[in-house]
């Protein structure tokens, strides 16, 4: 599929990419990702920096699963990475063929800066603390091992590629960087390039330094899925149950959607389009006969969006391996019925709801459970839900909210039966940088609410939400 260059953006976009729609509140995996990356920089700073000319230490490539970590723990003067637009780093790599050695580029640009440094690791999208092929170090590069020392690394060890002299240039030239690398033997799904880059005014200090952090993912260069897709089952993505609408978050269940054991979700440089792929890990999912926006996908779960345009009445889902390639492998049909809405509200384990006190993002609800802190009158709480229609301004399937759009016809919110005043509901729809089927609400609770674990619902035209889900309320 040719050369993929992936280069920083200013927003990282949080989508869901769990196994499972309900197991976390969509918002807080980005948080708590940055939460790491801020913690494990304070642990890792140095005690006295110093610039390094011929190379960084190991794990300075800003990926996850190292803390993401990059150089900016040293180079600190215009922190954080990617704080100044006017410079880039980007990654230039084609799709791998199995055991085929391809060249990776990593060019640093800054208009203002004559020095340039990099670092890179390679990993398997399915586990980012695996590492992915092999590196060799070329002119004016290295290649480290996560444990210590140089290349040959132990098979199983993470590799760095980074520079060994940093090279001078024009003001303003930048530089690319080149790495030989070689994919696994056999083919793995997605794999993403993680890499940092330093644009340095040549100070031989570490004052005065840009630094730069992205990402690319790679893909096998030809869909080649050997089994024929199984679909066993359909539910909306928050209650688990049978329930379909237009732009509604469902989990498909079955098997032969991957290899065992391989899972890929999305990530931020994904979503620089602000719109959701339609095909992942080669996999495509079709309701209605349209393809549906793809969020995650294992060897016997997948998490997709619903298409906009879906009809109401029966409607046919099925699955394709491969698609759009002479190796494509349709599912069976499965048939269901589909909606104007579909509410669902997502929770933490099928009972509790997922809430979150509005001003703080903390857990609300049963104190016994993962810490929460229960609700009282007056307090300002957000539900999650999906499935309550559509919004204004509209948002297709598959679309990041670039601002708040409130659902175009406001939802009825009920506590054991009991609606709220239509004043307590705040706000319904969709959040500025979530995705179109992820639905925000935002209640006071009422002064009459009665004490202790009480049902919420959300009913949007007609329709309403599961009926076990509560949510606990304290004096």
């Amino acid at each position: 599929m040719g050369t993929t260059a992936a280069q920083t953006s200013g927003n990282l976009i949080c989508v869901i990419t769990n196994t499972s729609f309900g197991a976390l509140p969509p918002f807080r995996i980005a948080t708590a990702r940055l939460a790491a990356t801020i913690f494990a920089a304070l642990l890792l700073a140095p005690a006295g920096a110093v610039a390094f000319t011929t190379g960084p230490p190991v794990r300075r490539s800003g990926v996850p699963e190292d803390g993401g970590v990059t150089c900016v723990v040293c180079h600190r003067t215009f922190a954080p990475a990617n704080s100044d637009p006017r410079g880039s780093i980007a990654i230039a790599a084609a799709n791998y063929v199995p055991g085929v050695t391809q060249t990776i580029s990593v060019t640093v640009k800054h208009p203002d800066q004559v020095k340039w440094g990099f670092q890179l690791t390679a990993r398997l999208a399915s586990d980012g603390r695996v590492k992915a092929g092999t590196l060799r170090p070329g002119v004016g590069t290295r290649v480290r091992c996560g444990a210590g020392g140089d290349a040959p690394c132990a098979p199983l060890d993470l590799e760095f590629i980074e520079h060994n002299q940093a090279n001078v240039t024009a003001v303003g030239a930048g530089f690319t960087f080149t790495a030989d690398w070689t994919p696994p033997a056999d083919a793995v799904g997605d794999i993403i390039f993680y890499a940092a880059g330093n644009a340095t005014n040549n100070n031989r200090a570490d004052t005065g330094d840009y630094i730069y952090n992205t990402q690319a993912v790679i893909s096998p260069a030809a869909c080649n899925l050997s089994s024929v897709p199984l679909l066993t089952a359909s539910v909306s993505g928050a209650s688990f149950q049978s329930a379909l609408s237009p732009n509604s978050l469902l989990t498909l269940f079955g098997g032969g959607f991957q290899p065992s054991g391989q899972r890929r979700g999305l990530f931020p440089i994904e979503l620089a389009t602000g719109t959701l792929p339609t095909a992942l890990s080669c996999m495509e999912v079709r309701v209605d006969r349209k393809k549906a926006a793809m969020v995650y996908v294992s060897d016997a779960q997948m998490n997709v969006q619903t298409p906009t345009s879906v009809s109401t009445g029966p409607v046919e889902l099925q699955v394709v391996a491969n698609p759009g390639t002479s190796q494509q492998k349709f599912s069976n049909i499965l048939v269901m019925n589909a909606a104007a809405t579909a509410p669902a509200v997502f929770t933490l384990d099928g009972k509790k709801a997922n809430a979150q006190f509005t001003a703080t993002g903390a857990l609300a609800g049963d104190p016994a459970f993962q810490g929460a802190t229960a609700v009282k009158a007056g307090d300002l709480v957000t539900l999650w839900a999906t499935g309550l229609g559509a919004t204004n301004p509209a948002l297709d399937a598959g679309a990041i909210a670039a601002k708040d759009s409130p659902l175009a016809a406001v939802p009825t919110v009920s506590l054991n039966g009991v609606n709220l005043a239509a004043s307590d509901v705040i706000f319904a729809g969709v959040p500025a940088g979530l995705i179109s089927g992820v639905y925000r609400v935002n209640i006071r609770i009422p002064a009459t609410a009665t004490v202790g674990d009480a049902v919420v619902k959300v009913a949007a035209q007609g329709a309403s939400s599961q009926d076990s889900v509560t949510i606990q309320i304290t004096k």
